[in-house]
């Protein structure tokens, strides 16, 4: 059954478009935009103005695209019996995720005891899970005074102003990249919370048929699995979106621990092997190697060819380690003994990178720049590992 997702505006504002080519590398069908949101025949710019009716259909078109999403838009889809009201609050506690869009010109009202808009009620009752709603608000919308209720409704959303459920926009680009990034950020979480779960309880028949092949058909079914889980979590092309860029990835497997020779020559000289980027302005690549067994942080440091330079993060889902220098990068996936737990654990180290993407992207950049020095005549592109070191991390 696929998820659904409920749409709940409470607008009627009109809104900047803001720039669309931001949005061709992650947005369903970004090149067919233009034909999808008409101006009565006027060319869409950066400065055209949007209806919310608009957005809203933009918005239930990619994500039923995209994602595979049942979505569920109020002002859309006619009510077959009972009140409004309260067929939309039945709908808030059925939906997997709400997403709520804020701007300055509210809807209808009922004419009951409860002052609060039918929107509204549905944001109320969505604050009972708040890890599955989401409220996206036109700038500075939420500064206007308000009615007492309205006000306190809106007070206990900005509390949780941390980004975990309120998120301001400029534009209806910046609102549908908002949208797509915790849409995609729900995902990761519910696939670790499943995966964990379903891991634990139940017996795979995958783990034991891999355990018993040889080294090679090991780390080819393993790149096969990788390939197939890093796709369905937003990998295109070898691109992983991380916050406003698409940072470039290498998929790497490692069929036993880290400790054993024959194991880690499989992943041994992924930095060795770089080459300079071919377009100016390209990043650098972030590694990512999924292993059957343990791997450790001195194995890891090891592995990136400095001790005292190397920075090395530890969390539940595996290791993200840096030469901060060189700008070396490379995320570490232990104990993948079967697809879920890879799915599980690469799926929990997208949501942390997505977290830091700025410094992800900063040190992809500067990875990019050496090696371009290196590959130019009379420098060497091998060997050199440049940094300055600190010590173990642990990630919060």
């Amino acid at each position: 059954m696929p998820a659904r997702v409920m749409l709940s505006s409470v607008t009627k504002d009109d809104i900047p478009l803001g720039d669309i080519g931001k949005l061709k590398d992650f947005w369903y069908q970004a090149a067919a935009l233009v034909e999808r949101i008409q101006l009565n025949g006027q060319p869409l710019t950066a400065g055209s103005r949007i209806s919310f009716t608009d957005a809203r259909s933009e918005i239930q078109h990619h994500l039923e695209g995209k994602y595979g999403f049942e979505v569920y838009n109020f002002q859309d889809t006619p009510t077959d019996s009972g009140a409004p009201e309260k067929v939309t609050i039945l709908e808030t506690h059925r939906s997997h995720i709400v997403i709520g869009i804020f701007g300055s010109k509210t809807g209808w009202t009922v004419p009951d005891q409860d002052p609060l808009s039918p929107t509204f009620r549905e944001w109320r009752a969505a604050l009972e899970s708040p890890l599955k709603f989401k409220v996206f608000a036109l700038k500075d919308s939420f500064t206007v005074k308000k009615p007492r209720l309205l006000g306190d409704l809106v007070q206990a959303i900005t509390d949780y102003k941390s980004g975990q459920i309120y998120k301001e926009f400029d534009d209806a680009v910046g609102l549908f990249t908002s949208v797509d990034r915790a849409v995609r950020d729900y995902l990761n979480k519910a696939v670790i919370s499943y995966a964990q779960d379903y891991v634990a309880r139940q017996p795979n028949s995958e783990t034991e048929r891999w355990l018993l092949l040889p080294y090679r058909t090991r780390a080819k079914e393993m790149m096969t699995a990788l390939v197939h889980t890093a796709e369905w979590l937003g990998v295109k092309q070898r691109l992983l979106p991380l916050g406003p860029t698409s940072q470039p990835v290498q998929l790497h497997c490692v069929p036993d621990n880290f400790a054993i020779p024959e194991s880690k020559k499989f992943a041994a000289y992924i930095f060795d092997d770089e080459v300079s980027p071919n377009k100016p302005g390209e990043a650098g690549k972030l590694h990512i190697v999924a292993s059957f067994g343990a791997v450790t942080d001195l194995q890891i440091r090891r592995h990136l060819g400095s001790f005292e330079a190397a920075e090395v993060y530890s969390a539940p889902w595996g290791f993200y380690a840096t030469v901060p220098a060189s700008g070396m990068q490379c995320v570490y996936l232990p104990r993948c003994i079967n697809s879920l737990v890879m799915q599980s654990r690469l799926s929990g180290a997208i949501s942390w990178l997505d977290e830091r993407a700025q410094e992800i992207t900063s040190l992809a950049m500067r990875r990019s720049q050496i090696l371009r020095l290196n590959s130019e005549p009379g420098n060497s592109p091998r060997g050199r590992r440049i940094g300055v070191g600190h010590a173990g991390k642990t990630m919060r």
